[in-house]
């Protein structure tokens, strides 16, 4: 039996009705930092034409207004392909960072185990301070002076992988960590590092150094990874 409908055309099935594309969130965030963009891009350029000032003889008539507009919107979205201005980025990193747990596209963060053990006998004193030059990153400095007996091991605060490490002035070292959870740590303190090398993965308290007897504070600083490199924090 034909499958011809009474009106001499076949049925059109399912499998011709292309399903909606299901976008990663990821992507729907980074197409929602463009919009923001260029947004923004447009707005600055209508601006810029305000401030030109008509005069003469000959003034623009309304179509060449639209092809103006039409034109600078060219332009935006010629500086998006190539990278835009760097606002976009800036916007996916804060929406990454507000919405990426409940989107699950960012693990969220649990309690860390270090750099330090933090418990009752610790003693431990916890003091957050202002990373010159880091404005959206959390820095803490553990006092361990004041804190007779207190452990010595530096540990991975969480898991990731060991970005870098070197020694500064004044035996004192500097370890850089990338987590799993999007974070970014880096750990000053006067001491020795044990034996791992940049690149090795890391598991959430794996002892990274120890505190020389003579050190008075371990600095730690965490900020996103996407952030610029940290500078250099020192007694």
């Amino acid at each position: 039996m034909s499958d011809v409908g009474s009106g001499g055309f076949k049925p059109i099935g399912n499998r011709m009705m292309g399903r909606p594309e299901q976008k990663a969130p990821e992507q729907k965030l980074r197409e929602v930092s463009d919009m923001y963009e260029k947004h923004f891009l447009r707005e600055m350029m209508k601006a810029m034409r305000s401030t030109v000032k008509e005069g003469g003889f000959i003034q623009s008539n309304q179509a060449e207004k639209i092809f103006r507009e039409q034109l600078d919107d060219q332009y935006v979205e010629k500086w998006g392909e190539r990278g835009g201005i760097g606002l976009s980025n800036m916007i996916y990193d804060q929406l990454m960072n507000k919405f990426g747990v409940a989107m699950g596209v960012r693990a969220p963060v649990t309690k860390p185990v270090g750099p330090l053990a933090m418990d009752e006998k610790s003693n431990l004193a916890l003091k957050p301070f202002q990373h010159p030059g880091k404005k959206q990153a959390l820095s803490y400095r553990f006092d361990t002076e004041s804190a007779p007996g207190a452990a010595s091991e530096v540990k991975a605060p969480w898991d990731g992988v060991l970005l870098g490490k070197r020694s500064l002035a004044d035996d004192q070292t500097l370890v850089e960590i990338g987590h799993d959870n999007g974070l970014k740590s880096q750990m000053v303190f006067k001491g020795g590092l044990s034996k791992v090398s940049t690149g090795e993965k890391l598991q959430a308290g794996d002892t990274l150094g120890f505190l020389s007897p003579e050190a008075k504070s371990l600095y730690w600083t965490i900020e996103p990874q996407s952030e610029p490199r940290p500078e250099t924090v020192s007694e």
